[in-house]
């Protein structure tokens, strides 16, 4: 097993929040250990077998997904959101393989949405906000996409062409990357 698949699998269960990017350094060891630790295995950050005999099991049960404390205080940025909610950038996979939320959607690309979303007057429909592994990889994703991590959405504007949302998008210093993906529909993201 590659350190990519290691750290998609941690990243799945909610241990590893970094970029996918196969170097086996001190967050995916954390990870690891925290993954562990939960589990009752020797906490040694070093993913073997037992390490990945017991991820493989709750990934195929659906279970052992991170569980996070008081993250309602975290979430708490969203009252000041205006045009968008939370469950709109619920992955799609529809609770097929994950339970919504494999990590959460980044306040920084929200933010940045809802001005957007002001900007241009027409209601926001997301098509793509965050994803699971198995999701990312079934809609033809990259491994190391950005939606992974919640770093990226797909949306369009009701009454706005895909050239009159990315010209908007681009206004914003925020985003890293964005580009259409047919007439109607802009994928964006962020650093």
């Amino acid at each position: 097993m590659t350190n990519d698949q290691k750290q998609c699998l941690l990243r799945y269960l909610g241990y590893y929040t970094e970029d996918v990017d196969g170097i086996w350094g001190a967050d995916s060891k954390a990870a690891t250990k925290d993954f562990q630790h939960d589990n009752g295995l020797a906490e040694d950050g070093v993913f073997g077998n037992a390490t990945k005999k017991k991820i493989l099991e709750h990934i195929a049960a659906g279970t052992g997904f991170k569980k996070v404390e008081s993250k309602s205080t975290s979430l708490n940025w969203w009252t000041d959101i205006k045009y968008f909610t939370r469950d709109e950038f619920k992955c799609k996979c529809g609770g097929k393989y994950c339970k919504g939320f494999a990590t959460e959607p980044q306040e920084k690309l929200i933010r940045v949405a809802d001005i957007i979303r002001k900007n241009l007057g027409g209601a926001a429909t997301v098509t793509s906000g965050v994803r699971c592994t198995r999701h990312n990889a079934n809609v033809g994703g990259v491994s190391n996409s950005r939606h992974l991590s919640g770093k990226a959405m797909d949306f369009s504007i009701k009454g706005k062409t895909a050239d009159q949302i990315l010209a908007e998008v681009q206004k914003h210093p925020e985003i890293r990357y964005a580009y259409k993906i047919d007439s109607k529909h802009v994928h964006m993201d962020i650093a």
